[in-house]
């Protein structure tokens, strides 16, 4: 996760895909409860559902440092956060 450089015919591209954290992991935001709860478990194996979080988050991962608005660079997810 974190940045990357693409070369473009224009130049150099930069993208970006959230980081976890030790408290919060991001996932595709259209991830069932169930595969929410299972990833959770694997990173938080003693959790419980009164003890996670649900956020929606609209990010922008491609094209970074570009001028002009483009709701195509803009990803959904949900970040997963532990209290």
């Amino acid at each position: 996760m974190g940045y990357s450089k693409i070369k473009h015919s224009g130049g150099i591209i930069t993208n970006y895909q959230p980081d976890d954290s030790d408290n919060e992991f991001y996932i595709a935001v259209n991830a069932s409860l169930a595969e929410i709860y299972d990833r959770a478990l694997e990173k938080w194996p003693e959790i419980n559902m009164d003890q996670i979080q649900i956020y929606s988050e609209y990010i922008q991962t491609e094209c970074l440092y570009y001028d002009c608005y483009d709701s195509g660079d803009y990803t959904n997810f949900l970040r997963i956060s532990k209290l």
